[in-house]
């Protein structure tokens, strides 16, 4: 197994397990798991704690194996990204208000930090007339699907304060691609 620095919340890999059985059913889940014994690590999402702390590298083998199991390409991990928040109901309350939540952007390095126990996360600029907003996430060079994950992520999260709107988010900058950081840009119409 990869090993990785770093522990992830156990509800980061329930949100994986719901959106597979919303794909695939039971049956799908059960193929990821299977997938998860051949290579030598009998997980179980039905036993994952969502407070509990787990390694880093079984959000990525996670994520990895559910793309090749149900065969999903680059836009079907930002689609799984942008699934999970509709899978979190403090997700959907906390984000559930019109314009930007002020709150929400000042407590978003909390945030982050009560999921992943590594990389730095915060809003480096905020443009409400033109609507977008950059947040950088810093020291977290983990692995490439992420970085799709968390594009379809963010988006969602800012989807539940502009109902109305559209909202994209796109990486401008990464760490795989020779940037210090990973930025993303959350724009909504």
């Amino acid at each position: 197994m990869v090993k990785l620095d770093g522990r992830v919340r156990g509800s980061t890999l329930n949100t994986d397990a719901a959106f597979v059985e919303s794909q695939e059913g039971r049956e799908g889940l059960h193929k990821v798991e299977a997938a998860f014994r051949q290579l030598g690590y009998p997980l179980q999402y039905r036993k994952i704690k969502n407070m509990g702390w787990y390694p880093l590298c079984l959000r990525v083998l996670s994520l990895s194996i559910i793309r090749d199991v149900l065969r999903l390409g680059e836009g079907g991990v930002r689609e799984m990204g942008d699934v999970a928040p509709k899978f979190s109901f403090l997700v959907r309350i906390g984000m559930n208000s019109v314009g930007l939540p002020t709150i929400v952007l000042k407590n978003i390095p909390v945030y982050w930090r009560a999921h992943y126990s590594v990389g730095d996360m915060a809003v480096s600029e905020v443009n409400e007339q033109d609507g977008f907003l950059t947040v950088r996430l810093a020291h977290f060079k983990i692995h490439p699907i992420l970085c799709q994950y968390f594009e379809g992520y963010f988006r969602r999260l800012m989807q539940f304060s502009f109902t109305d709107d559209v909202v994209d988010c796109t990486e401008t900058k990464c760490v795989f691609k020779g940037d210090d950081v990973h930025e993303y840009r959350i724009s909504w119409k």
